[in-house]
């Protein structure tokens, strides 16, 4: 473009500004009211930014500051708008939009329900706060809204301080009170910008031009634009078809890009909705657009790639930048219009006018919404939530309009391929709309919203809805990827009708009880298609072949319409018309379905059930015959005989389903019945009660018949089936068939009733008492099964609306039996009674209320680590459990009985009966049931069956089931006095002539007679039930009037007499086995007495010593580690080791061995930060100092190397198995070819293995410091390494030298040049021959073994090669491993003394680690006085310059004093080593005197000011004349005037100067195996461990230590604190002082300070957008993005993702992290490795947000304390080794990829 069409248009856009200006303000009213200047002004600066290339960016920044002046009417818009806030105020709510991951807050108290929320500030200034109420605390997922204000919101506080008062009268004319000129300005400008805005985003339909590919509204307008610029862009947009993987491989292959680049357009894609690739002219564009539409994957591809293409357009460059700014003016209208009411009225005013009868703009919104992508669906929906809803003058306005349309939006939400996240769609927004009582009510009764949205999930569901035999239900409800898709969206239909559902107003009208019932008809209809679908047949011979799909069936009932099945349950219940209305459209659809029953005319058919017919009803079986040979005497005799109703079906040929939602609804709404005080016989005119007994009845009886695995050919099908039925979805699915069976019971005739039940359970042989009788498993699980029902139905009565029992009541019973099977936590007990009930019930499940309930049955119990409590059942309250509980799943009744009997045992009050509440006036009849003929005959076989010895068909289960039944009549007998049965329970089981008991010929005996003779039955499971009985016999002779029977009667003996013999027979045989146990005892000691001969006659040697030898042999011996006094010095052991992979065991001497430990090396950053810095690059120790560290530990289980090689053998084999898909994929943690390995043992990470070697004592002395010195000295003047200069001290060195040194071990030295050579070659020489010496003659070599000096060798170059590929130093030469393997001893020793603070120090390890830093230390000196590829000459001179007290100008090295000390003893130990004397007391000495002088430096002459300054103790005299030494000979002061307050060095040293002395001791320790004294094994007090410590190094006191006397001593001083660099060590005392070492972060105290943290961090790397998650890098406290593909980088050829790269860069490759979405913690130890733990952020009761899902969290310093010290241990890679072997490599690579 050149200069000249710039001027232009550069003249036109000033030409257009001018111009707009001057017609908007010129006068009070604008003269634009079609908006024409304004477009004439947008589209001048668009043609400014296609000429000039400018940024969108930059041009919507112009345009909003032009018309924020436009709006202010040409004056300054940051005064003029504050002004304007303040004089008119937001008005209404708080209505701030809560932005993605910002907490919310809720009261659990006064909230309408839970979408009610508030923003953290209003909160904060509520009385909900203040008063301390109940808080639950989530994150919003960015399309809420704070509802502080809203009085319909919240039942008590609807506003904070700051919004108190405000919005509760709307003002009719808000928007009069703006200046004329301003309002008229605004409402032109909201009216174009809006219309412009909805015509540029349009790119489909009728007003989208196809072959210029722009919408035609825009042409008008900016026709000129389209010849400006020929440029077109290429543009991919989001879709819900394809991953990440596919889109990134896309963009690899067709544009060439980098994974980093084609990643960070798959992130601007799913962020924003779509995203600019290529900018060229039209062809080349479109060519582009046509790859990606007809793009195919590569052959070798392993990505699965979707049919459909991306969706990908070229378009005019023009329409792409007017589309990007127009999103940002809206966005600015919407800050616009939330700056105060008026501007609100104004967009409301204008987006509801409509012109020409069209439809409004709101309506154009809502009806092209699959026309927008994600910035501009985010964009509307900012504008409807700042400008719309916050007027609540027309918030009903919208809520017509969006029910009006709700089909159209609705079915395109439905098919919109661009939806990727709900909370931008315009549907997300009813949730504003439809949760407000008042709107609500009017759409519902108005308008029928509820028909209307529902009718939504009955038509998309319509097609799978097939007619079969005349009646509708559903098939073939397949899974695929449409369907789940479509049906995730579908639910959202649900949550509309359950958020106008929830508000159910106080009097309803009869136009909503209309309206309801309309949409119950609708409602039941649907559900009646549910009704028996998917029905299974048992197979009874061959197992089925194919599986039935079954869990898409179980998702619609239980996931879908579970929903709102309570919510309209209520809505059925609220008035007594709707009541009666809805039993009718209930009992009508049942009876709709009555052509698949067959249905027997009661008045025609007489079941007459006799002994043969019901032998003959089996249909066969092992005992029919048996049974009709031995009673076909009885012919025809009537068992009971009675005219009967019922419905003709088998379990065992006829189809049967678990689904049955309309008889769940019926029994919900029925069981309201007595609350409405209606006639009975009204109800049963329409129905009779046999017709709908028997569909629940059949989905119990086929749950208790898998469970009895009846059902075993149809496969796991039917298991899985009945285990959602019976334990996950129990309170929807089991709990309402048991409530339809006791309801519907009730209103039949108790011997119709059971005998149907009889009949349908095929339990009627089991009646007929034979005289032999053989086992028939079926049979007996039938009358388990028929049993439990009957406890179930007849006895369970804590249920609302079935007894008396109040909802606290209820509550309680549940808790307690929760409780009674073991101690659980508060959340377990919460989750547990959420399923047990469902939302019907909801108002009983507040947690306020159970925790009342808990507080007075439960006692709480602290678990080890004091953070979490458990919840213990108080003993009171045992007899309120009872373990045949209805709503206990097969397992947990198993726990029950067991944990139950083992009470009773140790019961010594006798058996107290639970509480029984009384029926209701409906459920009255149920207690009928128990006298019934057909239960008392029940009653008696099984008793009968019990007693003898010759019946199979009996079990403990049964007995015990009978027995509380037996107990519940009673019970129910005993507390119902006034109200008695015309036939008494307890006259039943005492009367011998009972009509149930129809055989005679065994004498007549009676129930209670059978119960009596259980007393004599010594069986451990009648003995765990005798309480039991005895209270029923108990209880029996009270209510029959035979409690005032005389002792010693029949009755009485009988009841007294059993249980004592039994008694007696039972110590009987425990002392038979007391005797036995103590024979065999006798014997295995005599025995161990002669095998140990030599053992005992040691103990009588000592027994015989007098009692001086022993107080001679008690007296303790001092313990030194080094000195004169050093020992006692160990004798060398033989030390077994057992290998744990071939279990051969072996002796390690004092030699070789060839056990190996195997060891984990890791790069550790524990002990440094980032600020520890106190070593310069420049120096050349540096390496021993800064840099990586390393640090090794080890499991201690010795193994063969030779076994551990042919684990390592098999790495390929394994290669192939990971490859593999099922359990053997997941059976090793580790990636083998890198040299890991587990622990066959404990599975102990390792990457290593280290040679075992015995240890060599080296009984020499511990020369002084001053003969060091001089040792030295001599050294490197035998070097001619430097010059000699002539130090302070007058005596010359050659005086103070006269002999040759020791430490090269020769007595003469020829040549000096070649000193170090021929140190090294003697040293090898002589440990090489004496090792060879030391070996056994049979572990010689022969000509086939390898020599065991060689082979150690090697093992140690393999176990250095290792250690050094972990450290990644190149630096270092190929042939020296010392520096680093030093440092990595020291820092180990570092960190073990770290750990030990909190134990004892020289007891504070495991014998095993114990043995293995022995092992290492051994190993590790012996490698470095034979392997020459250790040794390093340089680091020798270094360090024996560190202790020379010569100084050379030659020689540039550190001072002591500016390095670390204790890795500068580490080295010199190993280096500087002598075999004929001991240096270690000399380096010892000289290293603490360098420590105090580094602490005495640090002390500055105005520390504690005004301090007593008198001192008696000559460690602190001694210590503050040294001071102003050192600090004069250092160059920090010109005097060596004392420090004014001794005793405040001593403390001041002594406190930091332990930390030297205990790396000082563990290190000595484990390398001469010489322990401590007793007292080093105990928990010391500081001062305590302070003096213990100096006697076991030898150091007597400080006094004696500092007293140095002219000599070499005194001149090594010198040269220390002269060759100090005073500015970095100043700089190092100042970092030290907020150095944090050893220490992860600071956490804040709440968790919703990080969330609010969280919710302000933006990913450096999107510009639109909030990432999905979250984590804080607990190191070193950064955010970083968690699970996102936005800040994935690459390192080689692996990606990996934020975390790690954090990780990478932050912490070597260790990653701790602290997720903010679920509060866990996850740790990261390798990129391809990681696992979560739960966070350290608990609730009140201990507990995280992963039981909790509250987020109103506290952080615990237990819990985090115990995090940080696996990070200080260096837990984390074991931990994660141990656990991720059942990850699977698919799960750890996908780790690294995300993370």
């Amino acid at each position: 473009m050149d200069d000249e069409e710039d001027n232009t248009v550069t003249e036109f856009v000033a030409t257009s500004t001018a111009q707009l200006f001057n017609v908007y303000t010129a006068t009070d009213h604008a003269v634009d009211p079609e908006g024409k200047v304004l477009l004439q002004y947008i589209k001048s600066v668009l043609l400014e930014a296609l000429h000039s290339g400018k940024p969108h960016e930059a041009l919507s920044r112009e345009i909003v500051s032009t018309l924020s002046r436009l709006i202010c009417a040409g004056k300054n818009p940051e005064t003029e708008l504050l002004l304007l806030k303040k004089a008119l105020g937001a008005g209404g709510p708080c209505g701030k939009i809560l932005q993605y991951n910002e907490p919310t807050f809720s009261c659990l108290e006064c909230a309408l329900d839970r979408t009610c929320v508030m923003c953290m500030d209003c909160y904060y200034a509520s009385p909900h706060h203040t008063e301390k109420h109940n808080l639950h605390v989530n994150t919003s997922h960015g399309s809420g809204m704070c509802d502080c204000g809203d009085v319909e919101a919240w039942k008590y506080g609807h506003a904070c301080s700051v919004h108190a008062g405000k919005g509760d009268e709307e003002d009719a004319a808000v928007e009069m009170k703006l200046p004329p000129k301003v309002r008229n300005i605004a409402t032109i400008v909201f009216k174009e910008l809006l219309e412009l805005a909805m015509k540029a985003f349009i790119e489909k339909g009728e007003s989208y031009d196809e072959q210029f590919e722009l919408p035609l509204a825009v042409l008008p307008a900016f026709g000129d634009c389209v010849d400006a610029s020929d440029r077109y862009v290429t543009v991919i947009y989001n879709d819900e078809v394809h991953n990440f993987d596919e889109v990134i491989a896309q963009f690899k292959q067709l544009l060439k890009s980098s994974h980093s680049e084609a990643s960070a357009y798959a992130t601007s894609i799913d962020r924003e909705g779509r995203m600019l690739i290529r900018t060229a002219g039209k062809e080349e564009c479109q060519e582009l657009t046509r790859q990606f539409l007809s793009y195919k994957p590569g052959e070798h591809s392993r990505i699965r790639f979707n049919k459909e293409p991306l969706v990908t357009k070229s378009m005019p460059e023009f329409v792409f930048v007017l589309q990007n700014i127009m999103v940002d003016v809206v966005d600015w209208l919407s800050d616009l219009a939330r700056l105060n009411a008026a501007f609100k009225r104004i967009a409301c005013n204008v987006s509801f006018k409509e012109e020409d009868n069209s439809e409004c703009f709101i309506e154009r919104v809502m009806l092209h919404e699959p026309y927008f992508w994600k910035k501009v669906k985010c964009a509307w929906h900012n504008l409807f939530m700042s400008a719309y809803f916050g007027d609540s003058l027309y918030k009903k306005d919208i809520g017509v309009l969006f029910i009006k349309n709700y089909s159209a939006v609705f079915r395109s939400f439905l098919e919109d391929d661009k939806v990727r996240e709900f909370p931008y769609c315009i549907i997300s927004l009813t949730v504003q709309l439809f949760t407000v009582p008042s709107i609500s009510n009017i759409l519902m009764t108005e308008y029928s919203a509820l028909e209307i949205i529902f009718r939504q999930f009955v038509d998309f569901y319509s097609k799978f809805v097939k007619q079969e035999s005349g009646i509708s239900k559903f098939q073939n409800l397949q899974s695929n990827s449409t369907i789940s898709k479509r049906r995730t969206r579908i639910n959202h239909v649900l949550l509309d009708a359950k958020y106008i559902l929830t508000n159910i107003p106080d009097e309803i009208p009869s136009s909503t009880e209309d309206a309801f019932l309309a949409f119950l008809q609708l409602f039941v209809n649907f559900i009646s298609y549910m009704q028996e679908m998917n029905p299974h047949i048992r197979e009874s011979g061959n197992h089925i072949l194919r599986e039935k799909e079954w869990d898409q069936y179980f998702i619609l009932e239980i996931s879908e319409i579970r929903q709102i099945m309570s919510y309209v349950a209520r809505w059925c219940t609220a008035t007594p018309r709707l009541f009666v209305k809805s039993l009718e459209i209930l009992i009508k659809a049942q009876l709709d379905n009555s052509e698949k029953f067959e249905l027997c005319d009661p008045t025609a058919v007489t079941s007459t059930v006799s002994l043969a017919s019901l032998v003959r009803s089996l249909g066969g079986g092992p005992l029919t015959a048996q049974w009709e040979q031995q009673h076909r005497q009885l012919g025809d005799q009537p068992l009971f005989a009675r005219k009967m109703c019922y419905v003709q079906h088998d379990m065992f040929k006829d189809p049967v389903s678990f689904h049955i939602p309309v008889t769940r609804l019926f029994s919900i709404v029925f069981s309201h019945f007595p609350k409405f005080d209606l006639p009975l016989e009204l109800l049963l005119k329409t129905f009779t009660p046999e017709e709908l007994l028997d569909l629940p009845l059949r989905s119990i009886l086929l749950s208790q018949q898998i469970e009895a695995s009846m059902w075993k050919r149809n496969g796991t099908t039917m298991e899985n089936q009945s285990m959602c039925y019976r334990d996950h979805y129990k309170s929807i699915m089991w709990d309402k068939d048991l409530l339809a069976v006791q309801l519907l019971l009730t209103l039949c005739h108790p011997e119709d009733a059971i005998l149907k039940i009889v009949q349908k359970y095929k339990i009627e042989p089991y009646l007929v008492l034979l005289s032999s009788e053989t086992s028939y498993d079926p049979l007996l699980r039938m009358a388990e099964a028929f049993s439990s029902l009957l406890l179930y139905v007849i006895c369970e009565r804590f249920r609302l609306n079935i007894s008396e029992a109040k909802e606290c009541d209820i509550i309680r019973k549940d808790a307690v039996h929760i409780l009674a099977i073991s101690n659980v936590p508060r959340s377990k007990i919460i989750k547990t009674l959420e399923a047990n009930f469902d939302h019907f019930e909801e108002d009983i499940t507040k947690t306020d209320e159970i925790d009342e309930i808990l507080d007075i049955i439960a006692e709480k119990i602290p678990v080890k680590d004091g953070v979490k409590t458990m919840l213990k059942l108080k003993p009171e309250y045992y007899n309120e459990f009872t373990p045949f509980y209805y709503h206990y799943s097969h397992g947990q009744r198993q726990s029950a009985e067991n944990t139950y009997y083992q009470r009773q045992a140790n019961n010594t009050e006798g058996f107290k009966p639970p509480p029984l509440p009384g029926f209701t006036k409906l459920t009255r009849q149920l207690r009928h049931y128990l006298t019934c003929p057909i239960i008392q005959r029940f009653i008696y076989v099984v008793l009968k069956r019990f007693n003898s010895d010759t019946s199979a068909l009996v079990s403990d289960l049964l007995l015990h089931q009978i027995l509380y039944l037996t107990m519940f009549g009673v019970l129910d007998e005993l507390n119902t006095p006034d109200n008695p049965l015309p036939v008494k329970f307890s006259h039943c089981l005492t009367r011998p002539d009972n009509p149930a008991y129809l055989i005679q010929e065994e004498g007549e005996c009676s129930i209670v007679s059978l119960l009596k003779n259980l007393l004599s039955v010594d069986v451990k499971s009648v003995n765990e039930i005798k309480p039991l009985i005895r209270w029923i016999l108990k209880t029996c002779d009270i209510l029959t009037d035979t409690a005032s029977t005389p002792e010693g009667t029949e009755s009485e003996t009988i009841v007294e007499s059993s249980p004592k013999s039994g008694a007696d027979s039972h110590k009987e045989m425990m002392k038979k086995r007391r005797e036995h146990l103590m024979k065999n005892f006798k014997t295995q000691q005599a025995k161990f007495m002669v095998e140990n001969q030599e053992a005992f006659n040691n103990i009588a040697e000592d027994e015989n010593k007098t009692e001086e030898e022993l107080m001679e042999t008690g007296e303790e011996t001092e313990h030194f580690v080094c000195g004169p006094n050093k020992g006692p010095i160990p004798r060398p052991e033989s030390n077994i080791l057992t290998c744990i992979l071939c279990k051969d065991s072996e002796k390690v001497n004092t030699g070789y061995s060839t056990m190996m430990y195997g060891c984990l090396i890791e790069k550790s950053v524990v002990l440094k930060t980032d600020k520890d810095n106190e070593i310069s690059d420049d120096y050349r120790m540096s390496y021993l100092v800064g840099g990586e560290n390393l640090h090794i530990q080890s499991c201690g289980h010795p193994m063969h190397l030779k076994c551990l090689q042919s684990i390592m053998k098999l790495s390929p084999a394994l290669q192939h198995l990971l490859t593999m898909t099922g359990a053997d994929r997941n059976r090793y943690s580790f990636f083998l070819p890198k040299g890991e390995f587990s622990c066959p043992y404990c599975k102990m990470a390792a990457n290593c293995a280290l040679p075992v070697v015995g240890y060599e004592p080296r009984d020499v002395q511990d020369i002084s410091t001053e003969d060091f010195l001089k040792d030295v000295i001599y050294s490197l003047e035998a070097n001619n390494d430097i010059e000699l200069m002539e130090l302070e001290f007058s005596e010359s060195p050659a005086t103070r030298s006269p002999t040759m040194p020791t430490i090269v071990g020769l007595d003469h030295l020829a040549d000096a040049q070649n000193f170090m050579e021929i140190l090294r070659d003697s040293m090898l020489h002589d440990r090489i021959n004496r090792m060879s010496e030391e070996l056994p003659a049979a572990e010689s070599p022969g000509p086939d073994q390898v020599d065991p000096g060689t082979k150690f060798k090697e093992d140690m170059r393999r176990f250095y090669r290792r250690a050094k590929n972990i450290l990644d130093q190149d630096a270092i030469g190929a042939r020296c491993y010392a520096p680093f393997t030093l440092k990595m001893i020291s820092y180990t020793f570092s960190m073990l003394e770290r750990i030990l603070r909190e134990k004892p120090l020289l007891a504070g390890l495991a014998e095993y680690q114990e043995g293995f830093f022995e092992s290492f230390l051994h190993s590790l000196h012996k490698s470095m006085t034979l392997n020459d590829h250790l040794y390093n000459q340089e680091l020798t001179r270094e360090l024996l310059y560190v202790f020379s007290a010569q100084v050379s100008d030659s020689v540039d090295l550190p001072s002591i004093l500016n390095t670390d000390i204790f890795t500068v003893f580490v080295a010199a130990r190993f280096v500087i080593f002598n075999e004929s004397k001991s240096y270690d007391s000399a380096m010892v000495e000289l290293c603490v005197i360098a420590k105090i002088i580094k602490i005495l430096l640090s002390v500055s002459p105005d520390d504690l000011v005004g301090a007593d300054t008198g001192a008696d103790d000559s460690d602190a005299i001694q210590l503050a004349t040294l001071w102003g030494y050192v600090r004069k000979m250092c160059g920090l002061s010109s005097t060596d005037d004392p420090f004014k307050c001794p005793t405040y060095l001593v403390s001041k040293v002594q406190l930091n100067l332990l930390p030297l002395l205990r790396k000082l001791a563990l290190f000595l320790r484990y390398a001469t195996s010489i322990t401590g004294c007793a007292a080093m094994k105990e928990i010391q007090s500081p001062q305590g461990e302070f003096n213990l410590l100096m006697r076991y190094l030898n150091i007597s006191s400080l006094t004696n230590l500092l007293t140095i006397d002219p000599g070499y001593k005194l001149d090594l001083i010198q040269k220390w604190c002269r060759s100090l660099n005073r500015d970095k060590f100043m700089a190092t005392v100042e970092v030290n002082k907020t150095k944090r070492e050893a220490k992860l972060i600071d956490l804040p105290t709440n968790f919703v300070d990080l969330l609010v943290k969280a919710s302000k961090y933006t990913c450096p790397k999107i510009k639109f957008g909030k990432i999905q998650t979250t984590a804080v890098c607990l190191i070193c406290g950064d955010l970083v993005c968690f699970q996102s593909y936005c800040c994935q980088e690459s390192i080689g050829d692996s990606n990996f993702g934020p975390c790690n790269m954090h990780a990478h860069r932050c912490s070597g490759d260790l990653g701790v992290f602290l997720t903010l979405e679920k509060c866990q913690v996850l740790f990261l130890p390798l990129r391809t490795q990681g696992i979560f733990i739960n966070g350290p952020y608990v609730d009140k009761y201990g507990e995280g947000y992963k039981y909790t899902k509250n987020k109103a969290l506290t952080l615990s310093p237990q819990i985090y304390r115990k995090i940080e010290m696996m990070w200080i241990r260096h837990e984390i890679r074991p931990m994660v080794a141990r656990n991720s072997e059942g990850l699977g490599f698919s799960r750890i690579e996908q780790i690294g990829l995300m993370y």
